[in-house]
């Protein structure tokens, strides 16, 4: 038979257990998405480049991209790291400094956009504040815009293909699988374009989800790139 005294050690154990599974928990292996999260650990980057008469159709009041006689076309939102499957996001509280922003002020339509982004991705690329926007106005620079896409004063409609052959015909580095697109508004007007790029900044395939995402945004046969104004 137990004595009293194993029987005692017998329900501390018991009791202990629940709180050694928690400490594992919370000091064990860091989570997969803390792990992702590391300054410099990507496959790829993203430049996303953003149609601004789609963005500013739903942010009049926005008047330092959209006010009057702003007439942008294709503005950056962003250079973006990123994994074959997802992207890292926010990977240090590395501040951007106020001589870098001014350094590089007018490279983004808005000052808030380049601080969001510095933070949200800039921050994953592993590099210091003044060399990743060094580096994302070097790519931005580098894109031939097609003519059909410098200020159209009338709106016109196309396809997922003709935008990536205008691209490709454009920049002859770029293949039509480096070029993705989405859509706004139920698949009916043009919001981005995105070129894969690999580290050294040559074009690259996009990966498969950055792919699925533009043919579940880009659903209809065809849509409507809206006008400059």
């Amino acid at each position: 038979m137990k004595t009293i005294a194993q029987c005692v050690l017998a329900v501390s154990i018991a009791l202990s257990l629940p709180h050694l599974a928690e400490a594992r928990k919370h000091h064990g292996q860091p989570s997969e998405q803390a792990q992702q999260n590391q300054p410099g650990q990507f496959d790829y980057y993203v430049l996303s480049l953003s149609w601004s008469p789609d963005y500013c159709a739903s942010h009049a009041n926005d008047t330092q991209q959209c006010g009057t006689g702003k007439q942008l076309g294709f503005v950056l939102h962003g250079l973006w790291p990123q994994f074959e499957k997802g992207y890292p996001s926010s990977c240090s509280d590395v501040a951007l400094p106020a001589d870098v922003k001014q350094q590089y002020a007018g490279l983004y339509p808005s000052p808030k956009l380049m601080l969001h982004e510095w933070q949200k991705h800039g921050t994953c690329s592993g590099l210091a504040p003044a060399d990743y926007l060094a580096l994302s106005k070097k790519t931005k620079d580098a894109v031939n815009i097609p003519q059909r896409y410098q200020r159209p004063a009338q709106p016109f409609r196309t396809t997922i293909d003709d935008v990536q052959k205008d691209f490709s015909a454009a920049n002859p580095g770029y293949s039509s699988d480096g070029i993705s697109i989405t859509c706004s508004g139920s698949s009916r007007f043009l919001q981005e374009v995105h070129l894969c790029l690999d580290k050294n900044g040559k074009s690259r395939s996009c990966a498969a989800d950055v792919i699925k995402q533009m043919r579940s945004s880009c659903r209809q046969p065809n849509f409507l790139v809206q006008s400059v104004r």
